[in-house]
């Protein structure tokens, strides 16, 4: 059965649009529909942004550009991410300039997955993640570039960062307390490990390009702390 619901997304709040692989298309449209007509007595659509996870199904571009257009159009509501395993999906996402991602922030793991989180299954992303974009993965994640406002960063286990982390970085996300952040320059917006939130403290205005040692974060005592790396 296809779902709606709110949930709040790293720095984002958002909609969450599930639609299962072993539906027929039709029925699929019919149940999305059907989903969003419930919704509006008891909370504002028009006008939200939607993640559709759609796992395993195989999406082409013109049923997706179509269900796009449709939730534009009939209903107010903004398509920003598309979570899928194909190729195909991802690709008719990308052609759309949504964001693609392998899993949703958030979602349970399966025992297979979560032992992953914490092994050597690490991405690396060479270029820089830019406002308003978001980058997941379920085990270590590393960034080439820089991480700049706006931007978030969430991984199941380490987050390395080899530029400059300004946005939000979430290390841990299933609740591995042992995860770590390092980055070349730590100046985020928000840190979390696991369960635990952190901002970035107050400081005298400093040139973009100034000088700083790596530095890195983790709970210590219950608390994130962040030091020299």
């Amino acid at each position: 059965m296809v779902t709606l619901q709110p949930w709040h997304n790293g720095l984002l709040q958002e909609f969450l649009l599930t639609v299962p692989a072993d539906l027929e298309w039709e029925e699929a449209l019919a149940q999305i529909e059907a989903r969003l007509e419930e919704a509006k007595p008891s909370m504002s659509v028009r006008g939200v942004q939607v993640t559709i996870e759609f796992g395993v199904r195989q999406v082409s571009y013109e049923l997706l550009h179509d269900l796009v257009a449709l939730l534009r159009d009939r209903y107010g509501v903004l398509v920003v991410a598309v979570v899928s395993t194909d190729m195909h999906t991802q690709e008719a996402a990308r052609r759309l300039a949504l964001g693609v991602y392998l899993i949703a922030p958030g979602a349970p793991l399966s025992a297979e997955a979560s032992a992953d989180a914490t092994g050597n299954n690490a991405l690396y992303y060479a270029g820089t993640v830019r406002s308003g974009q978001r980058l997941t993965h379920h085990a270590h994640l590393i960034v080439g570039g820089d991480v700049n406002p706006g931007a978030e960063v969430i991984a199941g286990g380490d987050i390395v960062v080899l530029g400059t982390l300004r946005g939000l970085a979430h290390a841990g996300c299933y609740g591995n307390e042992e995860a770590r952040i390092v980055a070349g320059n730590m100046r985020p917006q928000q840190l979390r490990i696991a369960g635990q939130i952190a901002r970035a403290p107050e400081e005298d205005t400093r040139a973009a390009t100034a000088s700083r040692r790596p530095e890195v974060a983790r709970i210590v005592d219950g608390i994130i702390q962040v030091s020299p790396l």
